[in-house]
């Protein structure tokens, strides 16, 4: 039995030998790389697959880590949820040979529910270390935009017609070019369009550094109202990963305050120390500002009562980022200090959804639960939106489907009616941004529930 069990082994290991030398399996030799880059201004997060494995998810004007797979052919999904609550669906894909030593970037643009896939290919650089120059390439990803003429120069050579480094339709590449490392300025004009005229300019960067024996997309993007201009640009770095936002030298960061501590009183804003002039003055509790232009880098930023500089309720020290909108909420802790929370909103509209931030800035009710149920239904059974949402925390921004709700806010885990706010309708519509503020109410059973509108 036992010398039949051996042969028996040895037949099929012969077999199986046999099988592996008549095997077509392709074999690795290589790897190649790839990212995946979303250019669809209102687009939800996009899945970036390879086969059915997840290499990354990828928001509007990002680019996904690099990511290396063997030398072998393989589909490439992209997969978007259309509706909140709905599981993502698959909406297109792109087959790749993959060749060792080759680097892909897909660029997702077009419709939605139908995207256009832009494959760049290009090799994977090897640098000696000893080189002095640095690669770019440029590409145009925004609809809203005919074609463009790109201008990159030495800050010290103003652009002028002629000196442009290329035009592009949309869709298209510049394929890469080796430029010396130093400072540079990027233009961007209309194709044909005289840059010295400088209305005629879409955007244009202060002077930026580019090190040596590195490699760029230098990609345009549609501007949203995260934007200060009609676009948006990002440097993409395609041999490591991360990009960076460009910003147009026309414009500032800005500030938006709110005022939502009741016993504070009404303040003098001050962005200066010592003292001088109020940036903002006599804003009182519930009081909002227009966004306020202010440079970029640290600022102080001190509150006094209105009218008396001398009387200093907050003293704080706070960092402005180019390129971005903040808001700075005044608020009462819970220990009784006034203190500043800080705030980066996304107003960008989804095309998916409307999308909801809540804040919540009272100390009478220091926890509340917030309910979103259907239009006129009650809240007996219904689940809240936010459980004990805490004072002062930053606000949150939720997913919602285009409906007729009915919000209320109530005492934590107490659903007994009245609410401290509510039924308040609320009719939201594909791609809305609200932003809305729990005030304090003089009567502690109550709270002032406030939609807030962006400039």
């Amino acid at each position: 039995m036992k010398r039949i069990l051996l042969l028996a082994i040895f037949v099929a290991a012969v077999s199986l030998g046999a099988c592996a030398k008549e095997s077509k399996l392709p074999t690795a030799t290589g790897e190649g790389s790839v990212r995946a880059i979303n250019a669809i201004p209102t687009s939800p997060p996009f899945i970036f697959r390879i086969e059915e494995t997840v290499i990354a998810t990828v928001d509007y004007k990002a680019s996904s880590s690099i990511a290396r797979y063997d030398d072998l052919d393989y589909t490439f999904n992209f997969e978007v949820s259309l509706a909140v609550g709905q599981d993502p669906a698959r909406v297109a894909n792109q087959h790749i040979d993959v060749v060792a030593d080759r680097d892909y970037t897909f660029i997702i643009s077009g419709a939605l529910a139908a995207p256009d896939i832009t494959l760049l290919e290009r090799d994977i650089r090897e640098w000696s270390g000893s080189e002095t120059v640095f690669e770019a390439q440029f590409g145009h990803s925004a609809t809203s935009l005919g074609d463009i003429d790109i201008y990159f120069l030495d800050p010290t050579i103003a652009p002028a017609l002629g000196l442009q480094f290329g035009t592009l339709a949309f869709g298209e590449i510049i394929p890469g070019a080796d430029f010396e490392e130093g400072e540079y300025v990027l233009t961007i004009t209309s194709a044909g369009d005289d840059p010295a005229d400088v209305s005629k300019i879409l955007f244009q960067t202060d002077p930026f550094t580019v090190l040596a024996q590195t490699e760029s997309l230098i990609n345009v993007f549609d501007g949203t109202a995260n934007d200060f201009s009609a676009l948006a640009v990002r440097r993409i770095n395609l041999a490591q990963s991360g990009a960076t936002l460009l910003i147009d030298n026309r414009s500032e960061p800005t500030r938006r305050f709110f005022h939502a501590s009741m016993n504070m009183g009404a303040v003098d804003i001050y962005i200066d120390d010592p003292l001088t002039t109020p940036f903002v003055t006599d804003h009182a509790f519930a009081d909002i500002t227009d966004d306020l232009e202010l440079p970029a880098g640290d600022l102080p930023l001190t509150y006094t009562t209105a009218g008396t500089m001398g009387s200093i309720l907050i003293d704080d020290d706070v960092t402005i980022i180019s390129g971005t909108h903040n808001y700075i909420y005044a608020v009462e802790n819970s220990v009784g200090d006034d203190v500043l929370i800080r705030y980066f909103p996304d107003r960008r509209p989804i095309e998916t959804m409307a999308r909801l931030s809540i804040i919540n800035t009272t100390t009478s009710n220091a926890e509340v639960d917030v309910y979103i149920v259907d239009r006129d239904e009650p809240l007996d059974d219904a689940l809240p939106l936010l459980n004990g949402l805490p004072l002062g925390r930053e606000p949150l921004q939720l997913p919602i489907s285009p409906m007729s709700y009915d919000i209320y806010v109530t005492v934590p885990d107490d659903k007994t009616l009245p609410a401290l706010a509510g039924p308040i309708p609320y009719d939201p519509v594909l791609g809305d941004v609200h932003d809305v503020i729990i005030y304090e109410n003089v009567d502690p059973n109550v709270v002032d529930f406030v939609f807030t509108s962006s400039p």
